[in-house]
């Protein structure tokens, strides 16, 4: 999860700026060739919208410093240099925008789809954790004290104590494991807990684990501790549990705001929602991502100066001594919703349930 404090660093970048995405290349041989070509199309894009030389040049270092790794890239420059960057490791789509204000929607869309999920590859032994949110990380390993681990045992009369044994010490590690995962759930405050590996592992494991994370957990088909031909079956069930996530959420706050709005809690549309951002009624932004969305407002020093006319701020610019900046409609809603404490919510275009004109909110307290 890319955290606030880099949220906030965004927001400070000198004006103009250029901000660039550049995602992952769908070309496995010759990744630094196929990049360079899509950068050359946003670079030639940036020029003709007044990007300056220095500004185009310290990007194109940037953008050359990822070799051959195919990474993703987030990156904002002004001034002749870059004042922000971040190599991301799922796909964005390729965007570059020169502004006075830096195009900080499909940030915001990545780090929300940035679910937290923890992982558990489990066998009878113990297991692996993992968590998954931007990209996926070894959390650590979990090795049972208890070794009788085989059933297999010679017959007659011992062989149900053997039995036993076997059950007691799967039982034991089971709730070792149980006990690292509850830990991990908690400490990275996961959505998602994602069981897969030995079946008799997993039935021992889910029956430990306590009441507060049992509703988050999935059992997955594919997968184990050992590497194998479902891994590739095993990720891509991860991946669809974590965009169903992000979806079941996003039709969360759109339910919300249809029930907020018959009751005065949320406000539809441009000028009740920058009339509600001025008053820093705002509770969470919700803001539709087009790219070709190019309407303009103003914006003066503070985050809650925005008006869709310059005339608005006319008395603000007549304080400040100097008359008040045009920028891109959703980037400035954004930084107003932000700076005023605001949570932001990111929405696809042509969703249903969306608000009028791309632009609504849920509010702190219901409009007077």
């Amino acid at each position: 999860m890319i955290p606030d404090e880099e949220i906030n660093e965004l927001f400070a970048v000198p004006s103009p700026c250029a901000t660039l995405y550049l995602g992952l290349s769908d070309q496995m041989d010759g990744i630094a060739a196929d990049r360079a070509v899509r950068w050359r199309r946003l670079r030639d894009s940036l020029a003709a919208d007044g990007a300056d030389g220095a500004t185009l040049g310290a990007l194109d270092e940037v953008v050359a410093s990822l070799g051959p790794q195919n990474a993703a890239l987030a990156a904002c420059a002004a001034d002749g240099r870059v004042v922000w960057c971040h190599r991301l490791r799922r796909k964005v789509a390729d965007r570059a925008v020169w502004g006075s204000l830096p195009c900080t929607l499909p940030m915001l869309a990545y780090r929300q789809s940035s679910v937290p999920c923890v992982v558990v590859l489990t066998d009878r032994t113990g297991a692996d954790l993992r968590v998954a949110g931007d990209g996926l990380r070894f959390a650590g390993e979990v090795v049972g004290s208890d070794d009788e681990i085989e059933r297999n045992a010679p017959g007659g009369w011992s062989q149900r104590r053997y039995q036993d044994r076997a059950e007691d010490s799967w039982d034991h590690n089971a709730a070792q494991v149980a006990e690292a995962v509850t830990e991990l759930t908690e400490r990275v405050d996961a959505a998602l807990v994602v069981l897969a590996g030995d079946v008799r592992a997993v039935q021992l494991l889910r029956k430990h684990l306590p009441p507060r994370v049992t509703p988050l957990v999935h059992q997955l088909e594919h997968g184990g501790r050992h590497p194998g031909r479902s891994d590739r079956f095993h990720s891509q069930e991860v991946r669809e549990l974590v965009e169903a996530e992000v979806r079941d959420r996003t039709r969360a706050v759109l339910d919300r705001f249809a029930e907020d709005r018959a009751h005065g809690r949320a406000v539809d549309g441009v000028p009740a929602t920058f009339a509600a951002l001025v008053r820093a009624q705002v509770g969470t932004l919700l803001v539709v991502d087009d790219p070709g969305d190019d309407r303009a407002a103003w914006y003066g020093p503070e985050p809650g100066d925005v008006a869709t006319e310059p005339g608005a701020l006319a008395r603000l610019a007549r304080r400040a001594g100097s008359p008040p900046t045009t920028g891109r409609l959703a980037d400035l809603a954004v930084r107003a919703a932000w700076g005023t404490g605001a949570a932001v919510r990111v929405l696809p275009a042509d969703l249903p349930g969306a608000p009028t004109d791309g632009l609504g909110a849920l509010l702190r307290y219901p409009s007077p």
